[in-house]
């Protein structure tokens, strides 16, 4: 898998109640209070919590369900420690406000720069105010409480930020040359080493034979694989970086129709055979993700230089900690996987929204 990642974020706010302290650092406040209550600023633009409390709550959702449908246990997962001394929560919670300084900041500079929104960006807004809404599970709506115009607000915000993206990464390079956008295809058979390495050796010398001598078809090597409990067969389609091991290394140096064979250790022999070293249509898909990936190279450096420009992004680490994920927000059903698969193409409207 090439691509990273998609940002998940959450909306939320909160009203404090001052000198109403309970323990753990967080001040007492109730859910209907969140629209008034002030979370961060940057410089004298203010951020609710039902703002933050939103992201949150539907990264928190996002993230359960996905886990959920590759079988995981989601049951103590925001408290696990993930490695570094902090929580899942912990780190969620400042994924979200990093997204959300981000936004604040790219909209203030928007509205520097004099950009706004026209016709079809209100539409587009309103499009995906009016997919949220309907597709939203209950345990979110009843975790934030958003409303149709707080969310409206919202999401504009975050439309004109896009605004001040676009203006950021206007002038990246979008000609992309068939060399650096390069993709092949190989095929290749992996005989595991099992209790017996010489044994595997033999088989793998073996299967290199049939397939030089003509078994190189995908039907006709998954039917060798399959002959053999510790061999398998997979085709991978990739470029130059992409596939960085033993076995994508020998990938690179042949060329159409040649095959080679290569140890790994810990793994065992892989034959491989070079469907093309020239993917055209492979190609071709990947250059616009190479567009985006220069967008992104320029993107950081000009925010980098924005966000120095702008007053100090401040947060109410007292207010923030009223945000917990405490409970589970995805109630996993006794359904099929392909049920499942449904109710996380739902999610889209939203992550659409936080986008």
């Amino acid at each position: 898998m090439k691509k990273i990642t998609r940002r998940l974020a959450a909306l939320c706010a909160v009203l404090l109640m001052v000198g109403a302290l309970a323990g753990c650092g967080r001040t007492r406040v109730t859910l209907e209070k969140y629209p008034d209550t002030v979370v961060a600023t940057l410089g004298d633009q203010k951020v609710y919590l039902d703002e933050a409390n939103f992201f949150a709550m539907t990264s928190q959702y996002t993230t359960e369900l996905y886990y959920t449908m590759y079988g995981m246990d989601i049951t103590d997962m925001w408290s696990a420690d993930i490695g570094t001394g902090a929580t899942m929560e912990d780190y969620t919670k400042e994924s979200v406000m990093k997204g959300i300084c981000q936004t604040y900041v790219l909209k203030a500079k928007a509205e520097e720069l004099g950009l706004s929104l026209d016709d079809s960006d209100l539409a587009k807004v309103e499009e995906a105010v009016s997919q949220t809404m309907e597709q939203m599970d209950e345990t979110v709506k009843e975790a934030t409480n958003i409303t149709e115009e707080r969310l409206r607000e919202i999401v504009t915000t975050n439309a004109l930020a896009m605004k001040a993206y676009q203006y950021a990464v206007k002038d990246v390079d979008t000609e992309v040359s068939d060399e650096e956008a390069a993709q092949r295809t190989i095929r290749y058979i992996l005989v595991k080493d099992g209790e017996d390495a010489e044994a595997a050796k033999t088989l793998a010398e073996e299967i290199k034979g049939r397939v030089e001598a003509g078994e190189n078809s995908e039907e006709a090597m998954q039917a060798i694989a399959d002959e053999n409990e510790n061999a398998s067969c997979v085709t991978n389609t990739y470029g130059a970086g992409d596939f960085d091991n033993a076995v994508g290394d020998l990938g690179m140096t042949l060329k159409t129709g040649e095959i080679g064979s290569t140890y790994d250790s810990g793994y065992g022999w892989y034959i491989v055979y070079c469907v093309t070293d020239f993917d055209e249509e492979a190609t071709e898909n990947e250059k616009p993700s190479i567009v985006e990936q220069r967008k992104s190279e320029l993107f950081q450096t000009v925010y980098a230089e924005w966000l120095g420009d702008m007053p100090d992004f401040k947060v109410d680490e007292k207010v923030w900690a009223v945000v917990t994920f405490d409970k589970t927000l995805f109630e996993v059903p006794e359904t099929t996987a392909a049920e499942t698969e449904t109710a996380a193409e739902e999610t889209s409207a939203a992550e659409t929204a936080a986008d």
